[in-house]
């Protein structure tokens, strides 16, 4: 397939071709920085990498100490620790490797990074050619894909055709058929191309961890997101009310899921909870004074012990006079979108006029308002009757950041069908507030399955065209697709960089 026309991606792919008349020339400041681009993003996929395993290592040991799980744990964690052991070996072995080539370059490890090192041309020839370590490198490549696949025989099948370690020489640019799987790497190649090149190998070696460990706790279950702490969700729709005023309530279980299967009373009523885990309802508020909802909620923890939380909610019936100003969605009000209020005051609206002191306030209809706040701060919203004002205090704050998706994930493991259906990234908040972001641009990487190389690819726009969408559309089982650089804009108008995320086509 046609590769992405990115300078810099082009000249990675052309770097065969360019090496022999490298020889007797200085490498361009150019070549050299693309190696060094490339080098540096592979090795922040290693990291990516690194964290996902470590992840399913410690999910491992929870699920061994689960009576539920502790059986199946104790057949599949001792071959997804030979698996850890094998790659960890391997890992170690190249980055020597990598360490040796620095040295010979001229590497000064006191000094520190330099850039007169990096354009040697015989370091890499030297260690990884002459010397032989390229031929032993092969072969520990060769072992470790072979002791990979004997850990289990249903990780033979399922991977013996996936591993993404590709052994392969490859074909020669000027069409020599005398070249080695050595000499076709790393002869005449500048230092920083033969460090780029075992980044990559390492890349393969986590990449096959990363399946096989995977696979393994898949056989005992998903990764859990573990609850430790259980806690009341709850409120009232005002704390201060007028007589005989509706008073709403909502009460839940904070880190709720179906399991946990609460049961909710309000003074002393059961109530039903919705799709969301909350249970409302609703009484009225009776004379002047002071009052208070009790809350009980009954649930199983996660070990299934009963546990029961209780938990009063005050309030207070105010005189007519009294004024009360709330947020229909948050306790805090945010910058660049609408935030609606609900204000009461004892009267008819139509008497009430409101200001807001951080930004503009808009009456929608009856007790309804919309605030755009317009700075960050603690500011007041003034509410107005008969010529008397009585301020009401509010946080504003930024707009969070959100986060970043295919589809309904974030990361982790998808069939590559299913991937390449979803079309492009989008963004949104992980919370019930709704403000809508769009995505800028990204960048996008491949490596494995079709692409023995790291592929990258810049995009623009939320949906993914051009030489990012030739990329995804290449991908197979195999491939791991990383998005970096992301960058979102929000209805503030304030554009955000989103964390990378990775996924594992299957």
């Amino acid at each position: 397939m046609s590769l992405p026309k990115e300078p810099r991606q082009k000249m990675i792919n052309m770097m065969y071709l360019v090496l022999t008349a490298l020889l007797a020339l200085n490498v361009s400041t150019e070549v050299i920085n693309a190696f060094k681009t490339v080098n540096a993003t592979i090795n922040n996929a290693n990291g990516v990498l690194t964290g996902n395993n470590s992840n399913i290592y410690t999910s491992f040991e929870e699920k061994a100490k689960d009576p539920k799980t502790a059986e199946k744990t104790a057949i599949w964690k001792p071959k997804a620790d030979r698996a850890k052991e094998l790659a960890a070996q391997l890992y170690s072995h190249i980055d020597s490797l990598k360490e040796r080539v620095k040295r010979e370059a001229g590497y000064n490890l006191a000094k520190g990074d330099t850039t007169d090192w990096t354009d040697n041309l015989d370091a890499t020839t030297r260690v990884l050619d002459k010397e032989g370590e390229g031929e032993k490198l092969l072969a520990k490549l060769t072992q470790f894909k072979k002791d990979m696949l004997s850990i289990d025989p249903e990780i033979a099948k399922e991977f013996a055709t996936k591993l993404p370690i590709d052994l392969s020489t490859p074909k020669s640019s000027t069409g020599s058929k005398n070249q080695t799987w050595t000499t076709s790497y790393f002869h005449m190649t500048p230092a920083i191309a033969g460090l780029t090149i075992l980044s990559k190998f390492q890349n393969d070696v986590k990449s096959s961890e990363n399946q096989i460990v995977t696979y393994c706790h898949n056989k005992i279950g998903e990764v859990a997101v573990r609850f430790d702490k259980y806690g009341f969700v709850g409120g009232l729709s005002s704390s201060y009310v007028m007589p005989n005023e509706k008073v709403q309530v909502y009460a839940g279980l904070g880190a709720t899921s179906s399991a946990a299967a609460p049961t909710i009373l309000i003074n002393g009523r059961p109530v039903q909870a919705g799709a969301d885990g909350i249970a409302l309802s609703e009484f009225a508020s009776g004379g002047t004074g002071s009052g208070k909802v009790h809350v009980t909620i009954k649930y199983k923890d996660q070990d299934g012990l009963d546990k029961t939380i209780e938990k009063d909610l005050p309030y207070t019936v105010g005189s007519p006079s009294g004024v009360a100003v709330s947020a229909d969605k948050m306790n805090v009000l945010y910058i660049g979108v609408e935030n609606p209020l609900t204000i009461t005051a004892g009267v008819g609206s139509e008497k009430v006029s409101a200001s807001f002191s951080g930004g503009t306030l808009t009456k929608v209809g009856g007790p309804k308002w919309i605030a755009k706040p317009t700075t960050q701060g603690e500011h007041n919203i003034n509410v107005i009757i008969e010529g008397k004002s009585t301020p009401v205090k509010f946080r504003v704050k930024r707009l969070p950041d959100p986060f970043a998706y295919v589809g309904q994930k974030r990361g982790g493991s998808m069939p590559a069908a299913d991937f390449k259906a979803m079309g492009g990234l989008i963004a949104r908040l992980d919370s019930d507030f709704e403000a809508p972001f769009r995505v800028i641009s990204y960048t996008v990487g491949a490596l494995g399955g079709k692409y023995p190389t790291y592929q990258i690819a810049n995009n623009q726009g939320n949906r993914w065209s051009g030489a990012a969408e030739t990329l995804i559309n290449g991908a197979t089982p195999g491939t791991a697709i990383f998005f970096d650089n992301i960058k979102v804009v929000g209805p503030d108008g304030i554009t955000r960089d989103l964390p990378q995320m990775s996924f594992n086509l299957k």
